[in-house]
């Protein structure tokens, strides 16, 4: 008489399908809640600051959003009012005091962009809207380095390296 191995057990493979199945299941689902609750605080503060600036600098249009990180935090937003006036407004992190320029009145992104490759830069990663040492700048990134490029002025302001 033969007997059969009775300590191994042998399961079907529709049980480790499943098994598979709710693992990677809860996987997904731990990523997107995680994605989430990251994502959060970023949402909320361009909410509050498109009001803001809607309230404050008749913006009807917001086009983009960014924070600026530099000796203070700003909100950066750029947008069009009701008469298609373009125009950036800063709201600080901290004081939420709020500055309005009109785009037309002062160096382009197109134009920061170009001051920074003259100034040694390669490919540009991001140009955001900021403010340093008392004057609106356009903060240049490219790669691990930032150019400042002053807004009125159309200078470097500075140039900062990692």
């Amino acid at each position: 008489m033969k007997y059969k191995n009775r300590n191994k057990a042998s399961f079907p493979i529709w049980q480790y399908l499943i098994g598979i199945f709710i693992v990677l299941s809860v996987l997904v689902f731990s990523f997107f809640a995680v994605l989430q609750v990251s994502m959060q605080p970023r949402q909320s503060a361009k909410e509050a600051s498109s009001r803001l600036a809607k309230e404050y600098a008749d913006l009807e249009k917001v086009d983009s959003f960014a924070i600026y990180n530099g000796q203070e935090s700003y909100y950066s937003l750029l947008g069009k009012t009701s008469k298609g006036v373009e125009k950036a407004v800063l709201i600080a992190k901290d004081s939420n005091e709020i500055r309005v320029y009109r785009l037309d009145q002062g160096v382009s992104q197109a134009e920061a962009k170009s001051i920074a490759k003259e100034n040694g830069a390669g490919t540009i990663d991001k140009v955001t809207m900021g403010y340093f040492q008392d004057q609106p700048i356009w903060e240049v990134k490219s790669g691990g380095t930032y150019y400042l490029i002053g807004f009125e002025s159309g200078q470097l302001v500075s140039k900062e390296g990692l």
